[in-house]
C-alpha cells in the first residue's frame, strides 16, 4: 500500500505545482498581451524577440525567468511522479489498467524529454535576451508533443484509478 501511495504523491505534488503556475501567472493579469504559452509556441527569433521585449518593457523579464526555473522542477516532480504511478499501475491485475499504466511510463518519458527540451531552449533565450531561430523552432515543435504527452500521463492515470476502483 504505501508504495502505491508514494508515486501519486509525487504525481499529485507535480499537479499541485502545474496549478500553483497557472494561478500565479493568472495573478499577472493583462501585464502582458503574450504569455509564456506563447513564447513556447513563437517558431522564430523574430516573434521570440517582440515577446521578449514586450516582456521586458512590462517589468516582467524576471518574473518569467524565475517561472522558467520554477517550470524546471514542475517538469522534475510530475514526470517522476507519472513514471512511478504509471509503474504502479502497470503492476495491476486488470489488463486495462496494466495497458494504461505502461502508455503513463512511456508518456512521462516523452513528457520529460520534450518539456526539458522546450524549456531549456526558451530559458537560453531569455538569458540571452534574443532570440535564436532553430531553438524558437524546436521548442514551437516540442510544444505539442509535450501537451500530447502531458494528456497522457493526466487522463491515463486518472482513468486508470477510476478503472480499479
Amino acid at each position: 500500500m504505501t508504495e502505491e501511495k508514494t508515486p501519486l504523491k509525487f504525481w499529485l505534488l507535480g499537479l499541485g505545482i502545474l496549478g500553483t503556475l497557472l494561478v500565479l501567472g493568472m495573478l499577472a493579469g493583462d501585464a502582458s498581451q503574450y504569455n509564456i504559452v506563447d513564447h513556447q509556441g513563437a517558431g522564430t527569433a523574430e516573434m521570440v524577440n517582440t515577446i521578449q521585449a514586450d516582456w521586458r518593457a512590462n517589468g516582467l523579464r524576471n518574473a518569467v525567468i524565475y517561472g522558467m526555473i520554477a517550470d524546471f522542477v514542475f517538469i522534475a516532480i510530475y514526470s517522476w511522479g507519472s513514471f512511478a504511478a504509471g509503474r504502479s499501475l502497470y503492476r495491476s491485475g486488470n489488463t486495462l489498467v496494466r495497458i494504461l499504466g505502461g502508455a503513463v511510463v512511456a508518456a512521462a518519458i516523452v513528457f520529460l524529454i520534450s518539456d526539458y527540451l522546450e524549456t531549456i531552449l526558451q530559458f537560453i533565450q531569455m538569458l540571452r535576451e534574443e532570440g535564436v531561430d532553430w531553438m524558437a523552432a524546436t521548442a514551437a515543435t516540442a510544444q505539442p508533443i509535450k501537451f500530447a504527452a502531458f494528456y497522457v500521463t493526466f487522463f491515463g492515470t486518472i482513468g486508470a484509478l477510476i478503472i480499479r476502483l
